[in-house]
């Protein structure tokens, strides 16, 4: 799969069996993934980004690839929208959009991103 993302170029390839190779292709383009989708505006990882949004930069520490995955999907299947959510002792407003129409292989890339950050 080859896909422009903004400025970026972005090849992946999706192995049926994960290996040390296909994660570490997710984890090059979740970055920018993270950034085109606008997860950025809301969210911070190692510094950079919003506030509104819970702070990512050791997310997967704290929950599993297929939670993540559902979070980006359908987030209101954790949190219901509009309600109040404590994370790490924060209190956020879950306003988090869902991304229904995301490609299955962006989700995978963006996940497999998240999750490596520990």
């Amino acid at each position: 799969m080859i896909k422009k993302i903004g400025k970026f170029i972005v090849a992946g390839i999706i192995f049926m069996g994960v290996s040390a190779i296909s994660v570490s292709a997710f984890a090059a383009s979740g970055p920018a993934l993270f950034r085109s989708q606008g997860c950025i505006a809301c969210h911070t990882i190692d510094g950079q980004g919003g506030q509104v949004g819970p702070n990512l930069s050791h997310v997967g520490l704290q929950r599993s690839l297929s939670w993540i995955k559902t979070q980006i999907v359908t987030p209101g299947r954790h949190f219901a929208p509009g309600s109040q959510a404590s994370i790490n002792g924060q209190s956020f407003m879950a306003i988090m959009p869902n991304h229904k129409n995301m490609p299955a292989s962006d989700v995978n890339i963006l996940a497999n991103y998240l999750e490596s950050l520990k």
